[in-house]
């Protein structure tokens, strides 16, 4: 067992030289999968308009990043959303004073007290959402306070002087977006549509997305359009199929950067327009090959160190056995991506949830360099193992229960189709 306790001990060395995170700058507040980053060039991608609707407002990051025009409007399904942006409209003088001398530091009883509050005004119903928004697991406006921000002070106030203002003229609605977009459809409106993306996270709303009606509104649409999306469910083999333009771009990823959130450090997207948009916007993008993300849950061992109850280990790819979705992965091929995943670490997940960062601590990444039987599983050489320790209370209770049973394992990859044998070795 010499090799392997190299192996773990290399890993350990490259975990902890890779451990490394940078802060995205927000607007007044940040948003899962938030455009912050990207704003700019794609506000740079807009038609010239009259009318400007963001239908799936969330952060508004290209709103607040584009020229104002005559008719401007925003729109989010979450009615918390909408209630912020129309009270930050109309917010005065008086209540931004108030407003700064509530609580703005990281602090699990402020935050736990504010979970169930019933702000009797306003600036207390804004502060609610504000404060649970930014010091939230995540920014998920979950109940789970995240760790990492303790005594942290929010730059929430700054952000309120800076951008507030550009909302004054901006028209707001809460509820379904086909609605608004119908309402504002015209000859002269530049649409920017970022809706969820489906099979990314079940905790943003991505599972209740109706791919097909979206889709069927697009093409009824006299004004012009750009989108960004994922590369997963059905939309993006509808629009391939259509007369849009498309292009595959790799970005950063913006929430894999927020505090107490992981991921890969890019994200495969796709940009879809009823127009050409210009390429001066988009040429220093990285544009991505033909590629298919995948997530893979992959099976928890738990009790493999039985000095440490919440150590608990999983099999992440082995070499040469066909998966549940019918692909199989060489041992070369494995080890590139356990070498990547530790060159690019930026987090881990949990059957398909929210990235697990604050709740777990990742302890061994290793290539098994024989074969050998962990408790009843028999591991083969090659095969690419993960070992984490559970801090979370709740998310250990999970795990011990058995209702969290995987890793959840995230990447793109080229499927290639094994080559066909020629007919005579066929039928040999």
């Amino acid at each position: 067992m010499h090799e392997l306790q190299t192996a773990i001990a290399r890993s350990r060395a490259v975990l902890r030289s890779t451990a490394t995170t940078e802060d995205v700058e927000k607007t007044i507040w940040g948003s899962p999968a938030g455009k912050k980053r990207l704003s700019k060039r794609l506000a740079a991608m807009l038609p010239a308009h009259k009318t400007y609707v963001e239908p799936f407002a969330g952060s508004a990051a290209v709103l607040f990043a584009k020229e104002p025009v005559a008719v401007e409007v925003i729109n989010d399904a979450d009615p918390e959303i909408a209630e912020a942006y129309k009270l930050l409209k109309k917010l005065t003088p008086g209540d931004l004073a108030r407003l700064k001398k509530l609580p703005w530091v990281g602090d699990e009883k402020t935050f736990k007290g504010l979970l169930d509050a019933k702000p009797n005004s306003d600036v207390e119903r804004l502060h609610r959402f504000l404060y649970l928004t930014h010091f939230s697991y995540g920014k998920m406006r979950g109940r789970s306070f995240s760790p990492s921000v303790v005594g942290v002070e929010a730059k929430t106030i700054k952000r309120i002087e800076e951008f507030a203002p550009r909302l004054k003229k901006v028209k707001v609605y809460g509820g379904d977006y086909e609605k608004v977009v119908r309402k504002y459809d015209s000859k002269d409106t530049a649409f920017f549509l970022d809706p969820p993306y489906p099979g990314y996270n079940v905790d943003v709303g991505e599972s209740d997305f109706d791919e097909e009606r979206f889709f069927k509104l697009l093409t009824t649409l006299k004004g012009r359009f750009l989108i960004t999306y994922g590369i997963r469910g059905k939309f993006p083999a509808m629009v391939k199929e259509s007369d849009f333009w498309v292009k595959r771009i790799r970005t950063p990823r913006s929430i894999g950067s927020m505090r107490g959130v992981g991921g890969p450090s890019v994200l495969t997207q796709l940009l879809v327009a009823n127009y050409e948009p210009t390429t001066k916007a988009i040429d220093d993008w990285l544009c991505a090959p033909d590629e298919s993300e995948f997530d893979k849950p992959t099976k928890l061992i738990k009790g493999a160190d039985p000095s440490d109850e919440r150590y608990v280990m999983g099999i992440v790819l082995e070499p040469e056995v066909v998966d549940a979705q019918g692909d199989i992965y060489s041992a070369d091929e494995i080890r590139e991506a356990a070498h990547r995943f530790m060159e690019e670490f930026g987090g881990l997940g949990l059957m398909h949830r929210l990235r697990v960062n604050d709740e777990v601590k990742v302890l061994e990444s290793f290539l098994a360099p024989t074969d050998f039987t962990l408790g009843e599983t028999s591991v083969r050489k090659g095969t690419w193992l993960l070992a984490v320790r559970v801090l979370g209370d709740e998310l250990w209770g999970k795990v011990k229960s058995g209702e969290l049973t995987g890793f959840s394992i995230g990447g793109s990859a080229r499927r290639v189709p094994e080559p066909t044998p020629p007919a005579s070795e066929a039928a040999a």
